[in-house]
């Protein structure tokens, strides 16, 4: 949504400019006649180059306000349905599977919905889809402190899919700690919390540590081989 009112507003304002640019050079050439022919093609080849930006800007906002709205759409039809397939789905939103397929992407991806795609029996699943978000986050926040890899081997689930429910829980509010998808790492809040009181030197050589232990966990120094307790 923010990102299609920056789109109008950019496209709005290099629309006028351009206008502008355009209408100062064809006011100098058809009043004043100070313009020559050849000023008069430079000053709208200028405008254009702030007009043409700015339909285009304008252009793509309102693509993505009907894709907004088809989104929304669907999203109300598999808030309707606790499983539903794709067809189904493309039936009741009258458009193609593909389209359908793209907008829960796109759902998932904006956080309006918890959608989980049952591959057993090929149909999106929004209530299920919830529990199992509810349980990534659960393991989440009783680890504190855990990886995308060890999540994949407990759930059975793939990265992307738990990084897609970390990202849309966070969207929603149902989620607020932290995670680095370079280091594969997800700290929950408690975890964010205690890391503030955390040691972050090794009492030993002082040395900065890797990673802080929080309250019950154990670190060994990179350095000295220090075993450092939170």
């Amino acid at each position: 949504m923010a990102k299609t009112a920056l789109k109008w507003v950019f496209g709005i304002i290099l629309s006028v400019i351009g206008f502008f640019i355009a209408g100062v050079v064809l006011y100098g050439y058809f009043v004043t006649h100070k313009n020559s022919l050849g000023g008069l093609i430079s000053g709208v080849v200028m405008g254009s180059v702030a007009f043409v930006p700015g339909t285009i800007l304008l252009i793509l906002a309102m693509i993505d306000i009907r894709k907004n709205a088809f989104d929304l759409r669907v999203a109300n039809i598999l808030d309707k349905y606790d499983r539903i397939t794709p067809a189904t789905l493309a039936k009741k939103a009258h458009a193609s599977e593909a389209k359908v397929e793209s907008s829960v992407s796109r759902i998932i991806g904006k956080g309006l919905l918890i959608v989980y795609f049952d591959k057993s029996t090929g149909e999106f699943v929004t209530q299920e889809g919830r529990a199992i978000a509810e349980r990534v986050i659960g393991l989440i926040d009783s680890k504190r402190r855990t990886t995308i890899e060890q999540l994949t081997t407990e759930t059975g689930m793939k990265a992307d899919e738990i990084k897609k429910i970390v990202v849309g829980m966070a969207k929603r509010g149902l989620f607020s700690g932290t995670y680095d998808w370079k280091a594969g790492k997800i700290l929950s809040a408690e975890a964010v919390h205690l890391l503030q009181k955390a040691p972050k030197n090794c009492p030993n050589c002082g040395a900065t540590l890797s990673e802080p232990p929080l309250p019950g966990e154990e670190i060994k120094c990179d350095f000295c081989g220090h075993i450092v307790t939170g």
